[in-house]
């Protein structure tokens, strides 16, 4: 079901903060994270090992964490430090342990193979703290399968109706796309010409809903829950004051449980960069955005209910991407599964 020997996001950077104990199920594994003295996160696996109490109940003392239960301490390398009314520590008394990264601005954990757990393998999203850019961040928790978030972000033609109030317009899905697989990516690629802006991008180019645009959206995914779409509108008669919006929004889903997933994403943007408001405008109206999507991909859910590759009664060209991004997912897994990825 998941593809462990990779790097995935378990939270942002400011969600770990020191001195505490921060829980997350990830992979349907229970996780508990805090700081070490240096700085650095630790990740443990959320259970004693002596009555299996939940380690994130209990105490973070400098960088030990001490069990509510009964006290039992381990140290940073997960290895049990301390017994109360005992010197003697049994071999079994450790915690198993997870590599973790911090990168831009991201905490990012490896669920698989320690050993295979390479820093450099650490997905490419820059834009999150890169100068030249600014990014405007968020989190939502979705009771869905994360394969369904995938299949809606592979697929923008449902912004025609999802999203009506804030980036859908009729040319989202009425204008044909390009899709290909090239090594471990699928790409999926749609220019809309001479366009009318939807709200989100009249605010954002300074122009009206009657001025037209090209608007475009080039979509790179990366299993089991990278997306990254670079988007964007360029004005065709420029008025006083517009100007082209380059974006990227990026999208990273790490499985919570077989029906429930974390969605980290934000919206980076490389023009008004110094206006607050704008960030603030993206914040909130991509948060409304996903929100949507959110409400969507549950019910979804609820209908499917447990069964994570339902069968689809009809398919249409709109699949293209999410078939392909599925197919891709499958054969690593199976390449994992094989002891060869």
């Amino acid at each position: 079901m998941w593809l462990r020997n990779c790097w995935q996001v378990a939270a942002f950077t400011t969600e770990v903060i020191g001195g505490e104990l921060f829980p997350r199920r990830i992979l349907d594994e229970p996780i508990v994270f805090f700081r070490a003295r240096d700085g650095r996160v630790v990740a443990f696996q959320d259970r004693c090992p002596h009555r299996y109490a939940p380690l994130s109940k209990g105490t973070l003392i400098g960088e030990t964490v001490r069990c509510m239960y009964h006290g039992l301490t381990y140290g940073p390398d997960g290895k049990c430090v301390a017994i109360p009314g005992q010197d003697r520590i049994p071999a079994k008394a450790f915690v198993k342990t997870y590599p973790v990264v911090e990168r831009y601005k991201l905490v990012w954990i490896w669920m698989g193979d320690p050993e295979k757990a390479d820093p450099a393998l650490v997905p490419d999203v820059h834009w999150m703290d890169s100068p030249g850019w600014v990014a405007a961040e968020g989190y939502h928790h979705v009771a869905a399968n994360y394969k369904l978030l995938n299949d809606n972000l592979l697929d923008l033609s449902h912004e025609t109706y999802v999203h009506g109030k804030t980036i859908g317009h009729d040319s989202v899905a009425e204008t044909p796309f390009g899709f290909r697989t090239e090594g471990n990516a699928v790409y999926v690629d749609k220019e809309m010409r001479a366009c009318n802006p939807p709200p989100f991008y009249q605010y954002l180019a300074r122009v009206s809903a009657s001025d037209k645009v090209d608007r475009w959206q080039h979509t790179v995914y990366i299993p089991p829950g990278y997306i990254v779409i670079d988007v964007g509108v360029q004005p065709l008669e420029p008025v006083p004051g517009s100007n082209r919006v380059d974006g990227r929004v990026i999208d990273l889903i790490t499985p919570e449980t077989p029906t429930s997933s974390h969605y980290f994403w934000a919206f980076a943007r490389n023009f008004r960069l110094d206006e607050i408001a704008v960030t603030e405008f993206l914040r909130e109206n991509v948060r409304r955005t996903f929100d949507e999507d959110k409400e969507m991909l549950e019910a979804q859910q609820r209908i499917i209910g447990p069964v994570t590759e339902p069968t689809l009664q009809v398919t249409i060209r709109a699949d293209a991407g999410p078939t392909q991004g599925r197919r891709l997912l499958a054969s690593m897994i199976e390449v994992e599964s094989r002891g060869s990825g």
